[in-house]
């Protein structure tokens, strides 16, 4: 059993659905009536309302605990078991399939969740984000502090893997949760993604939300004790509390200590305004699917241990005999002396016979014989039933279970717009314009997905740099009217399968026209070359500074001899041929080579 998606082996059980007692698979809880009504709303409150409870330590701890409550017996199940689909660990596995004991019951599970959440997240995330800088409303103003500061914290974060995490999260269960914090005893933000079975945001109910608190809980074993963890964080401050081995058991304040970022530090993502996964409303074609792959084992499995259903009686036509053996497996013999049974082979030093019987089946020649049962009839003729042997197996048309089994795949796939990369059309040397019609569907899910993502990110940036201003000495400054991180620009780029001749071809096609710069070549040649722009820029500029050198020395040195020609000594053969010399004799740089002499 896989329980990897939680530390809390209760909460694992309560995320099976169906029921482990249902025998109908695809008849139990159900996309729809799968989830309660409350299994995935949006936590939200009036501002109003929100800000006397937050200046009450005894009103705020309890709305806090209600909201824990809530999230831990109706969202957190849902969550868990979104999370033991992309493990693999499908409700296959809980499946009473009430099949007997001597008959198959294979649980198969697909990895199908696993698949479409990898493509998805490869495509939009393989391919590392670009930060830039524009500000519209002042041209003179580059943003090199900004960009600076964004690019260090990116480098020392590995913002790329977790711009990948956050993405796994979003395509699994439609949420994703990451947390801006400064470790202890330095001045370097950090920040790291949170697993959304652990955290949720309350939102004010204004046209525009802004988030009042946001919680991460989690559950501690240690040795033989268990309790849980409960962090909050507000705009201004972070509570730490402790309870017992449940959320709903009492709460202790631990801790409480300020931050700077002057808003809650942990953001929610969404991947669409339902918050929900990439693959969440397919769950009952997964299902299906598993089944299916299941049940055709089941059918494999039973036919290779099929009931021999015979006809008539036995009989053994091979004219071979054996030794007959007695119930402890030992030959049997006849007693010379007695006339009876015994196991030993002689009896006084005679040779006792073997008792010999006819074998009823030959297993060797792997051959059953058999003869007419012949019934007696009250009034004296007999009846002759026929013989007959064979199996009892269920008819199995493989064909039209392939047709079903491709037909669920291909819903899949296509209701969740992402590409078969199985399919022989699929092919690795398809052109530019081919590709992009096989992702055209993904690109529409990347376009939602991407605004939804990016306003995560602004909203990461602007934290960075409030903290930036306040804090640190980075010349980053931030008022109540603006915020420099907003004219930073964020590119997506799809990570799409690579033709490097077609890149060339476009290269060079673009290189012609003579309307494009060298930068603009050298990032499109970045992927084939595997250099980045910036350094294959450094090597072309050192190379050019290289050969102007040379150039410089062979115009000096041509002008040298020019002038000692026009002082009288171009006539002197010895000179001509001495000046040759010391043409030829010159290092790469144009400069006279010395003599080892």
């Amino acid at each position: 059993m896989t329980v990897a998606e939680t530390n809390d082996l209760s909460a694992h059980y309560r995320s099976i659905n169906p029921q482990p007692n249902s025998i109908n698979l695809l008849n139990g809880q159900r996309y729809g009536n799968r989830y309660a009504f409350q299994t995935n709303q949006s936590y939200n409150i009036p501002v109003s309302s929100w800000q006397p409870i937050k200046d009450d330590p005894n009103r705020f701890q309890k709305l806090v605990q209600w909201y824990v409550s809530d999230h831990f017996n109706n969202q957190l199940p849902r969550i868990l078991e979104l999370e033991r689909y992309y493990l693999a660990d499908n409700n296959i596995h809980y499946w009473l399939s009430n099949k007997r004991s001597n008959r198959a019951d294979n649980r198969i599970s697909s990895a199908l969740a696993r698949y479409i959440t990898n493509i998805q997240v490869g495509y939009e995330f393989g391919t590392p984000l670009t930060f830039g800088y524009q500000n519209k409303d002042d041209e003179n103003d580059n943003g090199e502090n900004v960009i600076q500061a964004v690019d260090d914290f990116n480098q020392t974060n590995d913002e790329p893997y977790h711009e990948k995490i956050m993405g796994k999260n979003l395509a699994n269960v439609g949420r994703a949760y990451e947390l801006l914090y400064v470790p202890e005893g330095t001045k370097q933000p950090k920040i790291t993604a949170i697993d959304p079975n652990s955290a949720f945001v309350v939102w004010s109910t204004d046209v525009e939300p802004v988030e009042l608190f946001a919680v991460r809980y989690y559950v501690v074993n240690v040795a033989d004790e268990t309790y849980y963890q409960i962090e909050v964080y507000t705009d201004d401050h972070i509570y730490q509390f402790t309870a017992g081995a449940n959320p709903d058991s009492d709460w202790t304040l631990t801790s409480d200590e300020e931050h700077y970022f002057q808003q809650v530090p942990l953001t929610e993502y969404c991947l669409n305004e339902e918050r929900v996964g990439a693959w969440e409303t397919k769950l009952d074609e997964i299902d299906a699917y598993d089944q299916a792959l299941s049940e055709m084992a089941n059918s494999q499995a039973d036919f290779s241990n099929a009931m021999l259903m015979i006809n008539g009686k036995v009989a053994n036509r091979s004219g071979k005999t054996e030794q007959m053996l007695d119930p402890k497996g030992q030959p049997v013999y006849l007693d010379n002396a007695s006339g009876g049974y015994t196991d030993q082979s002689t009896t006084n030093g005679k040779p006792n016979a073997p008792v010999m019987v006819q074998k009823v089946l030959d297993t060797k020649a792997n051959v059953l014989y058999l003869k007419p049962y012949v019934h007696e009839n009250p009034n004296g003729s007999p009846t002759i039933s026929n013989t007959s042997a064979a199996y009892l197996t269920k008819s199995l048309n493989a064909s039209e279970w392939q047709i079903y089994i491709n037909q669920l795949l291909s819903d899949i796939h296509k209701d969740t717009n992402t590409p078969d990369t199985t399919d022989q059309n699929f092919a690795a040397n398809a052109s530019g314009v081919a590709m992009a019609y096989k992702l055209w569907g993904s690109d529409q899910e990347m376009a939602m997905s991407e605004t939804l993502y990016q306003r995560g990110l602004r909203r990461r940036l602007r934290l960075l740099a409030i903290y930036w201003s306040y804090v640190q000495d980075t010349g980053i400054e931030v008022t109540d009217d603006s915020n420099p991180a907003d004219n930073v620009t964020i590119t997506f780029t799809p990570n799409l399968p690579k033709n490097n001749q077609e890149t060339m071809t476009l290269i060079q096609g673009l290189n012609q026209t003579g309307k494009f710069s060298a930068q603009t070549l050298r990032e499109l040649a970045e992927p084939i070359t595997g250099i980045p722009a910036g350094q294959e820029e450094e090597r072309s500029d050192d190379e050019g500074s290289q050969q102007d050198d040379r150039t410089a020395t062979l115009i000096a040195n041509a002008q040298a001899k020019a002038q000692k020609m026009n002082n009288g000594s171009g006539d002197d053969d010895d000179n001509d041929q001495a000046g040759a010399q010391e043409d030829q004799e010159t290092d790469p740089t144009g400069q006279p080579q010395q003599s080892d002499d």
